[in-house]
């Protein structure tokens, strides 16, 4: 009998199952294939073997019923409908059936599925329903069979934007389109989309000349005239000839012009048909509105929107200089102002239309006009990188030689000269012509600054240079503005290591500002390090320098918190002044909470003990004032006392040296002297614990120095102060014992007689007397001590359980000895004997763990 291994069974039922999945599959694609072909019979066939394959999709996730309505199927179409299919059924992009039909124009698939329910106002993924579809892809055809049916179609239906299907047919200028959607089907042409645009803007918008035709006549036919259509008004305000205008569309202006649309009319901003013409450039619209509409044009002319600016202006804002020129021509004022007192030769230029420009010098235009800044034409020319010379040639040509020479020096609200804006904008060719025209090299503003102090602020090299070779070049070197800034101050303060050195070898003078501050001072304000070499290097006296508040270039580069700067200076080995305010610099690093600019001081190579010993009155302790208000400075002062040797750790040479100087806080005069107030012990670390600075505490610096310490002498304190409490212990004990003697049975259940005899032993007992005295002393000493505690931290003494225990441990020994003193025994004095030796054998334990 032959057997079969169950491996081989597994794979054989394996193929068994894959072979039943591509049947499947391979049936799923038959059955479209059929709906496709319209072969009713294999429909039906792989219909009846699994009926749940009507819902099957292909890539596009379309089913049969899809193909159908796009193959014009109808036999598969009633096969679908008869056998419960769905009509509406959507692919993977939103269309039904009827989106399908329309898009491969089936007609008769598309009067079957409107007969038999299909729903015509579904949207697809688009949001085009039936109706959109057909108009978009303008199937005529399709629209006369929708027509049939009109009672099942929305015409008003919304789609993307809210446009309806008449809004599209405007957009794509499909004219039979709109036809059939007005007269078969009724759509309102006054429904606007979403964004308040009607279709008869749509139609100029998109240059559809002949579908807003068809609008037109379709309005006149239902007795309202063209010039109602062609004046509706969009959300914007825009009328159809705006619209046509924007689309640049000669035969949509033409077809609104001719309708009776106005040129004047104004949208909300005040704009006309004709300012939207001259923007764009358009010469033969603006023509054709002037030769449609002449009695319109002079008040077109002179008409301004929002911004009061005429269509000159706006032809000359966007440098269309051919419509300037017909502008003029026909009438248009060549000097009117707009809201900025801006004419169109000066807008031109802040526009840098230079073709306009020229145009308008050559037709007569002021030259002098200023805007709103007073600033004049050549003010704009310089800013706008225009060309002087030309500009100087067409002016002269125009027998405006004297405007020139007056428009040179003139300024503007500020006082800035043209020659200002040349120089602050780094325009050297305008530099150089206005040189060359007699432009005025001295002139200041209303802030007292002249062009090379704008060339000094902004670093403007060759331009700088160019006015130092000029006539006035010396005379104007050492000139100083309003603050007393000079070039050279400005120049410094900004960083410009060039120009600074440009300043230095033509000789620029040392001057001081107002404040008394001379260029070292500003270029360490403003953390220059380079500038600050420059300057030390040619003048080595200003690093010491002060101003008139006594502050140093380091006082200034502190104050500014600029690290870089202050490593500098104190490289330079600059002196460690206080000012008039008896502050150095490092107090306005700790008073300012700069930690870069103090950490750069107090971790400087050479200068940190130096700046450490530091005294002032408002610190007396550069130590101390980090401690409180900068730990991690002082943490990397405590870094940097620790010194490891560059070796192993292994290696008999390898050591760590402590530097504890940062912790001793010396009190020292500013001279250096030793003052004479009494130093405080440890008083860093003490100052650590009086503000919580745990993480200085734990540093191995302080650790290092506690342990020196103890070693010094504080291992001996602490067992002097532990034999001076052995005593007192011992004292507690004997008298404790001594007390319990006469108290046998632990009962004062005794005769009179008895209890007098107690009473005269222990009265006697000169014993006890001393070891009373003793107690006493030692609770003097140490309440003594408590009390001062008390007095140094106040309420919180008490929160610590330590200072509890002691202060019960006190009143315990003196309750339990003062019978004793008095010679008498009281009840209560064996319990306070019991508390007493429990307290103090306690407080023994809790000295030991120390």
């Amino acid at each position: 009998m032959m057997t079969i291994s169950p491996m081989k069974i597994v794979r054989n039922w394996r193929k068994v199952f894959y072979g039943c999945q591509a049947i499947k599959k391979l049936s799923s694609e038959e059955l479209v294939k059929a709906a496709e072909s319209g072969n009713l019979d294999d429909f039906n066939r792989l219909f009846v073997a699994e009926p749940a394959r009507l819902e099957v999709r292909d890539s596009k996730g379309r089913a049969a019923v899809h193909q159908a309505a796009a193959r014009n199927k109808l036999n598969i179409l009633q096969f679908i409908r008869n056998h419960g299919g769905d009509l509406n059924l959507r692919d993977s992009c939103g269309n039904t059936p009827i989106h399908i039909a329309i898009e491969h124009n089936s007609l008769d698939a598309l009067e079957y599925l409107l007969q038999n329910g299909a729903d015509p106002s579904a949207l697809n993924d688009k949001k085009q329903a039936a109706l959109h579809l057909a108009v978009e892809l303008n199937r005529v055809a399709v629209l006369q069979v929708m027509c049939k049916f009109k009672d099942r179609i929305d015409p008003r239906q919304g789609g993307n934007h809210g446009r309806t299907a008449l809004h599209l047919a405007a957009i794509h200028d499909n004219d039979e389109c709109a036809r059939i959607l007005m007269k078969d089907l009724g759509v309102d042409n006054r429904q606007p989309c979403h964004n308040g645009y009607y279709p008869i803007h749509e139609a100029a918008k998109n240059a559809a000349s002949r579908t807003m035709e068809v609008l037109l006549q379709w309005a006149e036919s239902r007795g309202d005239s063209r010039h109602q259509m062609i004046s509706f008004f969009d959300a914007e305000g825009n009328v159809p000839l705006h619209s046509a205008v924007h689309s640049g569309d000669f035969k949509a202006v033409e077809l609104c012009l001719k309708s009776g649309a106005k040129i004047s009319t104004q949208q909300y901003d005040l704009s006309t048909p004709v300012h939207l013409a001259c923007a764009q450039g358009a010469i033969e619209i603006v023509r054709l509105m002037f030769g449609l509409q002449p009695a319109e044009k002079d008040q077109c002319l002179c008409s301004c929107d929002a911004q009061k600016m005429t269509p000159l202006h706006c032809a000359a804002m966007f440098d269309r200089s051919e419509i300037v020129q017909y502008l003029i021509e026909e009438g248009a004022d060549i000097n009117a102002l707009d809201k900025e007192s801006r004419s169109p030769l000066l807008l031109a230029a802040s526009r840098s239309g230079w073709r306009t420009v020229t145009s308008l010098i050559r037709l007569g235009a002021d030259v002098q006009v200023k805007d709103s800044g007073k600033r004049n034409v050549l003010h704009l020319v310089v800013m706008y990188g225009g060309r002087l010379d030309e500009f100087a040639h067409e002016i002269t040509m125009a027998n405006n030689q004297d405007a020139l020479e007056m428009l040179l020096n003139e300024k503007d609200n500020t006082g800035c000269s043209p020659l200002h804006y040349a120089s602050r904008g780094g325009h050297i060719r305008s530099v150089e012509s206005l040189l060359r025209l007699g432009a005025c090299v001295n002139i200041k503003n209303y802030n007292g600054e002249s062009p090379l102090h704008f060339g000094a602020r902004y670093g403007r090299y060759n331009i700088v240079k160019k006015l130092l070779n000029s006539e006035k070049g010396a005379f104007i070197i050492n000139e100083s503005d309003g603050e007393g800034l000079t070039p050279l101050h400005i120049a410094s303060q900004q960083g410009h290591t060039k120009v600074v050195q440009l300043f230095l070898n033509r000789g620029a003078l040392l001057h001081r500002d107002h404040k008394g501050r001379n260029p070292l001072h500003l270029a360490a304000m403003s953390g220059y390090t380079q500038t600050i070499e420059l300057l030390h290097s040619v003048h080595s006296h200003l690093l010491d320098q002060c101003d008139k508040d006594k502050n140093t270039a380091l006082h200034l580069a502190t104050m500014e918190n600029k690290p870089n700067a202050i490593t500098l200076l104190l490289h330079m080995n600059c002196k460690l002044l206080f000012n008039s305010l008896d502050l150095s610099a490092i107090d306005y690093a700790i008073y300012y909470k700069f930690p870069e600019a103090a950490l750069s001081m107090v971790t400087h190579d050479s200068r940190a003990e130096e700046i450490m010993s530091l005294k002032s009155d408002r610190h007396p302790c550069v130590t101390l004032a980090l401690i409180a208000s900068m730990p991690r400075v002082f943490e990397a002062v405590q870094d940097k006392c620790i010194t490891k040797a560059n070796c192993k750790k292994d290696s008999k040479q390898f050591y760590i040296k402590y530097s504890f100087s940062c912790l001793q806080c010396p009190f020292v005069q500013k001279c250096g002297t030793t003052g004479t107030i009494k130093p405080t012990p440890l008083p860093a670390l003490n100052a650590m614990v009086v503000h919580g600075r745990v993480e200085l505490l734990a540093h191995p610096l302080s650790q290092k120095y506690l342990q020196m310490k103890w070693n010094t002498y504080g291992k001996y304190f602490h067992l002097a102060h532990l034999l001076f409490y052995t005593i007192f212990l011992v004292s507690v004990t004997l008298f404790s014992s001594q007390l319990m003697v006469y108290n046998h049975n632990s009962s004062f259940n005794i005769t009179n007689d008895a209890l007098l005899t107690v009473e005269n032993n222990i009265t006697n007992a000169a014993t006890l007397k001393t070891v009373a005295v003793m107690i006493v002393i030692y609770v003097f000493i140490n309440s003594a001590r408590e009390g001062i505690q008390f007095y140094q931290q106040g309420w919180p003494y008490l929160l610590d359980p330590t200072n509890v225990v002691a202060i019960l441990l006190y009143f315990s020994a003196i309750a339990m000895i003062a019978p004793n003193l008095t010679n008498c025994l009281l009840e209560y004095q064996i319990s306070s004997a019991s508390i007493t030796v429990f307290l103090s054998w306690f407080t023994l334990l809790l000295n030991l763990q120390r």
